[in-house]
């Protein structure tokens, strides 16, 4: 141990713990030592004028205990270690001696380090401390490899959550393209559909008037909403500038914690407590995604039975029209027979009137025969024979008027009941319109019903979306990218759900008209027959324009919801692209950390290994940062040990990088 002496203080220097201890001093000193600042504790204590007891750990696992002899008299002491005068150099490049190595090089006048029998009671009465510094070096070490595990082992999970988040993204970009794929077909067929429509209605200058307003309010209406998605762009913007920040300060927040322990500590608990909190929030999601999924459902279901009450109330009408027509073709059929009775009636009236005249006609001639029958009984004798023929003639036409009357009666009974038929079929009739109306006000309350239950479903979506916006802010980036996922699929399905809904509107609306053409065609010819069958006709009329009327409705605002749910894929879509350029400055920042958390483990190694060889170098590859510089301060040293502390730190700066290089290779 040399010794450096100006004036009346005399300074030692220390080659274990490169420290300077004054006379009758302890000296406490921080040593910088490979990123990380390690105190290292050295107490002297003076037992005589020429003996010192030093006790320096002076690493992690190692305690030494040096016995240094000091002659005030002599300047050189009988150590046989070289000196080295150099504070400056680095710790890991500097040898450092065991307990083991300090027995060789002091010199001592007792053998064994034993205390010389001469010395005065006042030394006498000092001992050695020696403090059980071993056992908390070795907690040290062990608490500093849980650290390093510790350290690792959230690499590994952040490495493992990013791949996660790229396949999840991928999945993501995957769904997101064929959604796009979709849209365009999609969008192409409703162009298709509208070029039909304006074809067939470009008759009618209203409706075209109608569209063009419409598409107007439409074009105003996307204004809005990309105005509205240029803003929130802007606003995600601002929210991926302050997770820029909030990444650096997270940097600082890490350097931080690789110089101190505690504060290492801390930000393992808080990182806990907030997955804690997130798995906590992604329950709550998964919980409301459930409860959307349920209603969804319970739509599904409400609009399955409309439909069914729909086909129902088709049967129905084309029943009612079956019957309709079977009555028409009754009443057409007894009309022609009772033109046909009323023909046979006027022509069998002739033939009675005729008959009635040849009896009148004879009746004279009887008269008259009666009155010459005295004139000539010869004559009376061909008249009686004529008489007699007159009988026959006149008996044969009263069967056949007999025959006619029983004809014409029959006719009139078969006439009564095809009448009453008739009338009893009519009031079937009505009764069956009559049923089809009830039916159509039940279904219209319940489409009412369902129209308020689909309005409410619209209102608890609503407020189940901002809650969800409220949190999915609060999260971070990477559950972003899930739950943007999940929405994605969501809104796919919507998609699909609501195509699939425009195309059996379209096709309900179809039907619907040509019905309605049908039921006008059919008013027209009733209103020819009878003014009963034309009012009701006409009262289902205005059932069937109410009807067609409520699927446009319908068809409007489904086609409204299609344009949203498209507004909002191209919303998501863009925040997972602003997800995904967050989630690569993580990864990048992510991989610098591990970067200098693997420099730092090698370079305690290597620290380890020599301390541990008796200052030797490994053979293991280094590769830590050759632009280290200890903070050493010793400004009492003389310019030639400057000079070999130059040297010295030349040399090992250059064996640094020779060992760097390897380990890149």
């Amino acid at each position: 141990m040399p010794t450096y002496s100006r004036g009346n203080i005399t300074r030692h220097y220390c080659y274990a713990c490169r420290g300077h201890k004054e006379d009758g001093m302890v000296w406490v000193r921080e040593i910088t030592y490979v990123g990380k600042c390690v105190p290292f504790m050295c107490i002297v204590r003076f037992f005589e004028a020429e003996d010192i007891y030093k006790s320096c750990p002076f690493s992690d696992s190692i305690r030494g205990i040096h016995l240094i002899m000091q002659t005030p008299k002599a300047r050189t002491s009988s150590v046989a270690v070289p000196q080295r005068k150099s504070p400056s150099t680095p710790r890991t490049a500097q040898q450092l001696k065991i307990p083991g190595s300090d027995s060789d090089y002091v010199s001592s006048p007792n053998p064994a380090g034993k205390m010389p029998k001469d010395r005065s009671p006042k030394a006498t009465e000092h001992k050695v401390l020696r403090t059980p510094v071993s056992e908390s070096r070795s907690s040290r070490v062990t608490e500093l490899e849980a650290q390093l595990d510790q350290l690792r082992a959230f690499l590994k999970k952040s490495e493992d959550q990013l791949t996660a988040s790229e396949s999840w993204k991928r999945l993501a970009l995957k769904e997101a393209e064929e959604a796009k794929k979709q849209l365009s077909t999609m969008s192409a067929k409703l162009e298709e559909s509208e070029q039909q429509l304006l074809e067939i209605s470009a008759s009618e200058d209203d409706h075209v008037q109608e569209l063009r307003k419409i598409s107007q309010d439409r074009d105003r209406a996307w204004q809005s909403e990309l105005e509205a998605v240029q803003k929130q762009h802007s606003m995600d913007s601002a929210a991926l500038a302050s997770a820029v920040n909030k990444i650096q300060k997270l940097k600082f927040q890490l350097e931080k914690a690789y110089e101190s322990e505690a504060i290492q500590t801390k930000h393992a608990e808080s990182g806990h407590t907030e997955i804690r909190n997130l798995r906590i929030e992604l329950t709550e999601t998964l919980s409301l995604v459930e409860k959307h999924k349920s209603g969804l459902t319970d739509f599904r279901e409400s609009e399955a039975r409309a439909l069914e009450l729909v086909s129902k109330t088709r049967s129905q009408l084309g029943a009612a029209n079956k019957t309709i027509e079977m009555m028409r073709s009754n009443a057409t059929k007894e009309t022609e027979a009772y033109n046909t009775l009323q023909l046979e009636l006027e022509q069998s009236k002739g033939r009675v009137k005729s008959i009635e005249g040849l009896v009148s006609k004879l009746q004279v001639e009887l008269v008259g025969s009666v009155k010459d029958r005295e004139v000539d009984k010869h004559q009376s004798n061909e008249e009686n024979e004529d008489i007699h023929q007159l009988k026959s003639e006149l008996n044969f036409a009263k069967l056949e008027i007999s025959q006619l009357r029983s004809a014409l009666d029959a006719a009139d009974v078969r006439y009564q009941e095809e009448y009453i038929k008739c009338t009893l079929q009519i009031r079937s009739a009505y009764e069956q319109v009559e049923c089809i109306k009830m039916e159509s006000s039940k279904r219209e309350a319940e489409l009412k019903r369902m129209k308020a239950d689909i309005e409410e479903l619209r209102s608890n979506l609503g407020e189940e979306n901002e809650d969800l916006d409220v949190k999915i802010e609060k999260n971070q980036y990477d559950k972003r990218e899930s739950e943007h996922a999940v929405e994605l699929k969501k809104l796919e399905a919507d998609l699909i759900e609501l195509r699939d809904n425009l195309a059996t509107k379209e096709t309900e609306l179809k039907t619907v008209t040509e019905q309605n053409k049908m039921l006008e065609m059919e008013i027209e010819k009733r209103k020819t027959e009878s003014n009963k069958v034309s009012d009701e006709s006409g009262a289902l009329l205005e059932a069937a324009r109410a009807a067609e009327r409520a699927a446009l409705m319908k068809l409007g605002y489904l086609t409204e919801e299609a344009d949203k749910s498209n507004r909002r894929a191209a919303r998501v879509n863009e925040e997972l692209d602003a997800a995904q350029a967050a989630k690569a400055e993580m990864k990048a920042e992510l991989r610098r950390l591990k970067v200098q958390a693997d420099q730092w483990r090698k370079a305690a190694e290597a620290a380890a290994a020599m301390l541990t060889n008796n200052g030797k170098q490994p053979e293991k590859s280094l590769s830590f940062d050759i632009n280290y510089k200890p903070r050493i301060g010793w400004d009492d040293m003389d310019d030639n040990d400057d000079d070999s502390s130059k040297k010295k730190n030349g040399k090992m700066l250059k064996k640094i990088g020779v060992l760097r290089k390897k380990g890149q290779k």
